[in-house]
């Protein structure tokens, strides 16, 4: 690898709850056969790796970095990580993703030796995924638990006689242990039981209950109707961020993604675990055994940016990656240690080299810029996003 950018070529992943509309009125994606566009992939993932451009060729990046890992990567993470430590991907959800949570670095490597070290059910790599995510649209999500005699008075308002008694307990043990057994017991309930739960929380909304929490609550009735995970607006925290705003999950916190679009970077894994609000495997053991159980503030979820002209530095408490956007400029200088993806999000965006190569893009398109390129200047009308570790 000889040039200083890459024009990426990635893969679409078509899931059933991705927009069919989303990507094209945003980013001009075609979608002829109308398939829900759930997300883009951009990176060196072994399960959706992107392509790069050399002439008329395209080569995988992952056989890209193994060519040259000190060239492509940097010394510092070709040393320390072997491989490209980061994901990006742009999300497109029409409905709820599954109520998961993701394992830190330790679980992730026992749980995929438990597996032979290949992928399996549970685990698809050895890797933790902390994760960030940026609305590109209005984004509805669910994250982090609510703080404890919240959830109790919600679950009091929902008055279910089918979970008084583990409700009680919980109500006496208002700590991380008392409510884990509380959620165990929510999570596997008997069929009857659960019908029957859900069906006085219909009547409740019917009636005109929860209304601070309605807009989730019966979008997630329409989308999975008949699934525990409807109730997930009773503990985690909703939050709808407008476009511009951001979050960070760290491992072991339960979440779900429910309607928007949305950048997501994430440490280089693609390990989720889940409870709810899906058709694919649940597994409740492990991820409650992969779950922090504290309780959050809802004003401790976004991250606040640190800004610098037109550019917003999103500080995360990882060293898998680092994340900004970048608005108007000209000809504005970016050094370049690592690795780097850069995607443009709006309007048109020209990168010249300090050699005088260029490479021009426009809205939904990304390039790579390996560790070789030492600088550049970035010229753009509209904004970009910048990832690197």
């Amino acid at each position: 690898m000889m040039a200083s950018f890459y024009r990426l070529r990635n893969s679409i992943k078509n899931y059933a709850w991705g927009s069919r509309t989303a990507l094209n009125a945003l980013f001009g994606v075609p979608n002829p056969d109308e398939q829900p566009q759930a997300e883009i992939w951009m990176g060196a993932h072994p399960a959706g790796c992107s392509e790069i451009e050399i002439g008329a060729v395209s080569i995988s990046l992952q056989d890209a970095i193994a060519q040259s890992p000190e060239t492509v990567l940097g010394e510092r993470t070709a040393e320390k990580v072997g491989q490209l430590p980061f994901l990006v991907k742009i999300l497109a959800a029409e409905t709820a993703l599954s109520l998961q949570v993701h394992p830190d670095k330790r679980q992730a490597e026992e749980g995929y030796a438990r597996q032979g070290n290949r992928a399996g059910d549970d685990y698809n790599d050895a890797n933790h995924k902390p994760e960030l995510v940026y609305a590109i649209t209005p984004f509805m999500a669910m994250n982090g638990f609510r703080p404890y005699p919240e959830i109790v008075n919600h679950f009091l308002r929902l008055n279910s006689p089918e979970l008084m008694p583990a409700l009680t307990e919980f109500r006496t043990n208002l700590n991380a242990d008392g409510f884990k057994r509380f959620f165990v017991c929510l999570m596997q309930l008997a069929p009857q039981a659960k019908s029957n739960v859900l069906k006085q929380l219909k009547e409740s909304l019917e009636a005109g209950g929860f209304v601070h929490l309605q807009e989730f609550l019966i979008r997630l009735q329409q989308d999975y109707p008949g699934d525990i995970g409807i109730l997930a607006p009773l503990f985690l925290h909703c939050i709808t961020l407008e476009p511009g705003e951001a979050m960070f999950l760290q491992g072991g916190t339960l979440h779900a993604y429910v309607h928007g679009t949305a950048v997501e970077v994430m440490a280089c894994s693609d390990n989720v675990l889940r409870a709810g609000l899906t058709p694919k495997k649940i597994n409740v053991p492990e991820l409650v055994n992969c779950t922090v159980f504290s309780e959050t503030h809802e004003h401790t979820l976004k991250l606040v940016a640190d800004t610098a002209g037109t550019d917003r530095h999103y500080p995360v408490p990882v060293e898998d990656f680092r994340f900004s956007v970048m608005g108007n400029c000209q000809q504005k200088r970016i050094e370049v240690d690592s690795a780097q993806i850069l995607l443009v999000l709006e309007g048109f965006t020209t990168l010249r080299d300090t050699r005088g190569e260029e490479m021009r893009l426009r809205a939904g398109q990304s390039v790579f810029i390996p560790a070789l390129t030492e600088a550049y200047f970035l010229t753009q009308t509209g904004q970009s996003c910048l990832v690197q570790c």
